[in-house]
């Protein structure tokens, strides 16, 4: 929970501004957030998958319509 000690008060994750300043007085409080390394390795592996799905999608329309 964030703490601001110019407010004096706790303030929830989702109130604290993007990057991480105090709603009210607008002194930085929190870090801002960064995406973890596993889901940076998840979007990779989606998209090297998606890839090779449009690479087959290609091949069968050219196999099935040529």
């Amino acid at each position: 929970m964030p703490w601001c000690e110019g407010c004096t008060r706790f303030f929830t994750p989702p109130s604290v501004l993007p990057g991480g300043e105090c709603p009210s007085c607008g002194r930085v409080i929190a870090q801002p957030a960064r995406a973890p390394w596993h889901f940076k390795v998840l979007v990779g592996t989606a998209g090297v998958y998606l890839a090779w799905r449009a690479v087959q999608g290609v091949d069968w329309v050219l196999t099935h319509l040529g």
